[in-house]
């Protein structure tokens, strides 16, 4: 039985009201895993109707699926910590090139999953979002016929999807009790400023994987752009995810303010920002490589940078929290 049901214990447990802990769970957290596990169940279910990469509703749905995604992304304690379905969900960024060496095993040989179990059990870079976006996007991987290997490994992608985002939304279920009851007897967290700073701690460091991981990776180094490395560059939506990703933010953001004042001006920055990153308007980023694009990619990254400083010294102030431990190892 998952880790996590332990925590059903915790639920006689008289709640310690905190509006900061309840608006965030009820009105971001609980909404956005929901409609998450909505959006993998009907792309799951599209597979099973038209497998075929060159199906537009397919697509679609995917594009869905993956915007589901940046609205839950943020969430980096509770179930998809303790759980591991982080790394099986989004596994990316993908550096060394697992993906398409699994998937090329996967099609080309007989090692492949066969089963929804056998894939549960494939390596992360068989599964996930990214996953079946190559095989819907990647040249090398989506001239595949109806009734074939690649249609088959799409089906138990997806399926394999549903089940971990239907797997993360009923977590939550009996998770959201436990974040919103931070008091005595709580064994996760033992106090309502633990929990609050779960949640800003989560927030600061997912827009920090969008500054180094999304923007940096094809901003490069030493004046040297690798557009090549943006995430989403298949279905070129590298942008389009840089932008989706900011909504997530700025929901949860907002729920952990009461101040009018500081919403309004967090509300600003947030629009302020998507139209930096919007002036970019290549989609797969690949205009980072001129020097108009550029500097468009460089406006938007010193907003960013400037936005995340204010939102963290705003936050941690009315909170009483401060900035957590930052690792990444892929989403």
């Amino acid at each position: 039985m998952r880790a996590l049901v332990l925590a059903i214990s915790l639920l006689s447990t008289p709640l310690a009201a905190d509006p900061v802990l309840d608006r965030a769970v009820e009105t971001v957290i609980q909404p956005a895993v929901e409609t998450f596990a909505r959006r993998t169940e009907a792309l799951a279910e599209a597979t099973r109707l038209d497998c075929r990469a060159s199906s537009p509703i397919l697509q679609a749905l995917w594009a869905e699926a993956m915007d589901g995604w940046l609205g839950v992304q943020d969430f980096r304690f509770g179930p998809l910590e303790s759980t591991g379905l982080r790394e099986a969900i989004a596994f990316w960024p993908d550096e060394r090139g697992f993906r398409p060496r699994a998937l090329n095993r996967a099609l080309s040989t007989s090692v492949h999953p066969e089963t929804a179990a056998e894939m549960a059990e494939a390596p992360i870079s068989l599964r996930g979002l990214y996953a079946i976006e190559a095989m819907l996007y990647d040249t090398r991987f989506n001239d595949y016929p109806d009734v074939s290997p690649g249609c088959t490994l799409v089906q138990l992608m997806a399926e394999d999807l549903a089940a971990n985002a239907a797997a993360l939304a009923a977590d939550w279920q009996a998770f959201g009790p436990v974040m919103r009851g931070a008091e005595e007897g709580n064994a996760t967290y033992f106090t309502a400023a633990e929990a609050r700073q779960a949640l800003f701690t989560g927030l600061v460091v997912s827009m920090q994987f969008d500054m180094m991981e999304r923007l940096g990776l094809p901003l490069g180094t030493g004046g040297a752009p690798r557009p090549e490395l943006a995430e989403g560059r298949l279905s070129e939506r590298a942008l389009a995810n840089l932008i989706q990703s900011t909504f997530g933010h700025e929901a949860l953001a907002l729920a952990l303010t009461e101040n009018a004042e500081t919403r309004t001006e967090l509300m600003a920055d947030f629009d302020d920002l998507r139209a930096r990153l919007a002036a970019i308007e290549d989609q797969t980023l690949a205009s980072l490589a001129e020097p108009g694009g550029r500097f468009q990619a460089d406006v938007a990254a010193t907003a960013y940078t400037a936005l995340w400083t204010k939102l963290n010294r705003l936050l941690s102030e009315e909170l009483g929290v401060t900035m957590g431990v930052v690792g990444f190892d892929g989403d």
